[in-house]
């Protein structure tokens, strides 16, 4: 059984109201372009990373003193080497930085395998010490011997 339609309907149009639908839409763009936070760097560490090319020519030439700290892997905490010598901790390390004259320049050696967390401890100390010319050198990799 068909239920019958009134003859009205087929006469009405579905027409969309496009002006307030843009207004619509402009106004929640313009609320979030508003309310947009922007993230901002925690820090960006000021440091020089060796180039390949030109590594071992331009800064040897220069008459600065060098001291490097090297950061090694150990089985609980990072080994630091102060020049040769083995130092015990963070805080071993600062007194013998604040020791060193003020425009030396402190080259930190990390292993490939050390955690980034303690590089960055030792960076931090070294800003304590107030060395201000602090350079990384790039990381090597150890490869087992008799292996390419």
């Amino acid at each position: 059984m068909k239920l019958p339609t009134k003859a009205t309907s087929r006469d009405r149009r579905l027409a969309i109201m496009m002006t307030p639908l843009i207004d619509v839409i402009f106004l929640l763009m313009i609320f979030f372009i508003m309310t947009l936070n922007f993230l901002v760097p925690e820090g960006v560490l000021e440091n020089r990373l060796p180039d390949q090319a030109r590594a071992d020519t331009s800064e040897r030439e220069k008459d600065w003193e060098v001291v490097r700290i090297h950061v090694a892997r150990g089985k609980e905490a990072p080994q630091i080497y102060l020049q040769e010598r083995k130092v015990t901790g963070l805080p071993d390390l600062l007194l013998n930085l604040h020791r060193l004259p003020r425009d030396v320049v402190v080259v930190i050696e990390p292993e490939a395998k050390v955690a980034y967390k303690h590089v960055i401890s030792v960076f931090n100390t070294c800003v304590k010490a107030k060395k201000t010319n602090i350079s990384f050198t790039i990381p090597r990799v150890t490869t087992p011997q008799g292996g390419e």
